[in-house]
């Protein structure tokens, strides 16, 4: 049965490792710190192969980037959103309603491919999510940064957290919404600058943002009319697909922070960001007027979620293919 240990310990040089169990049952050393070196020796052109992929396919960046958040909200950075459903484990991908709308699966087995080509049974597949998240927010004018290697990716899906918890709802308050990403080891300035992902892509459905434009018990009230207004008619044309951002939906700038200036934010977890004022509305109007911060701060939090751990116990491997177990 497959099983995974976890344990500290100091070898050589006291550099820290982590002892685990990959699916097949044999122990490896992984880092306890993650390296952007991780694969300089066995697969040195990683980087490369995933920027090619992600250039030949940036209009699925905003999916891309959205599939990395929800794959590290649920048991960590392991890849387990890309899991399918089998007859003995249901897949993250079924959770409704946060993941039903997911997308960028395809975009993930082409750049996987890729690298089962150039060097096989080598790179994890949640590393080419954290790859392939920054590339795209890079090829869509936002930061870049060095990316942590050296995930290995989980054998079991947790469709459970998925439907639960782990990921914040669109419809929280601001409290709800700190203590979602305190528990994920994330604080206030990290959910601020994350949230600025929504510079890019859209809502995929009215009823992710009805409770903020028809209002109702609970409603945000913060909210300009005559873009309330808008988006009701959005709603009542069709699927009520919208942009998070009006201007610029396929750029990565700072529109998204304006628009909260503005009371135009999308959703009631957006416009929480800024509302009856505080350190979080204070990094709204900072990121509104300052690229350079919101780049910096952004880029930072990147890095801080991609070190979020599967939990112990948790069997690991490198996936041959992203959306099975190797055996």
């Amino acid at each position: 049965m497959a099983f995974s240990l976890s344990m500290s310990f100091l070898v050589g040089s006291l550099a820290l490792l982590l002892l685990a169990s990959t699916g097949e049952g044999k122990l490896v050393l992984l880092p306890a710190k993650f390296s952007p070196n991780y694969y300089k020796k066995t697969c040195p052109d990683v980087q490369n192969v995933v920027r090619t992929v992600m250039a030949r396919r940036v209009d699925m960046a905003p999916a891309i980037l959205r599939l990395f958040f929800h794959d590290c909200f649920v048991n960590g950075c392991d890849a387990s959103v890309l899991l399918d459903r089998t007859d003995s484990m249901e897949s993250e991908k079924d959770a409704e309603p946060a993941n039903k709308s997911l997308a960028g699966f395809d975009v993930v087995d082409e750049i996987k491919a890729a690298l089962e080509h150039e060097c096989p049974a080598t790179v994890s597949c949640a590393d080419i999510l954290a790859l392939a998240s920054r590339d795209a927010v890079a090829l869509l004018g936002g930061p870049s940064w060095g990316v942590p290697l050296g995930r290995l990716d989980s054998r079991r899906a947790n469709k459970e957290a998925a439907d639960g918890d782990a990921l914040p709802s669109p419809h929280a308050g601001l409290g709800e919404l700190l203590k979602v990403f305190e528990e994920h080891g994330l604080d206030a300035r990290d959910l601020t600058a994350l949230s600025g992902a929504h510079t890019v892509g859209k809502a995929h459905s009215c009823e992710n943002y009805r409770d903020r434009v028809y209002g109702g018990e609970g409603a945000n009230d913060n909210i300009d009319p005559s873009f309330a207004a808008l988006r009701r008619h959005s709603c009542e044309q069709g699927s009520g697909e919208a942009p998070f951002d009006e201007k610029t939906p396929t750029v990565f700038d700072n529109r998204y922070f304006q628009d909260l200036l503005a009371r135009r934010g999308l959703l009631t977890s957006d416009q929480e960001l800024h509302t009856d004022g505080g350190p979080v509305s204070d990094l709204v109007e900072l990121y509104a007027t300052n690229r350079k911060a919101f780049f910096a701060d952004f880029a930072e939090a990147m890095v801080k979620m991609g070190d979020m751990r599967p939990p112990m116990l948790m069997p690991v491997e490198v996936r041959l293919n992203c959306r099975m177990v190797n055996y």
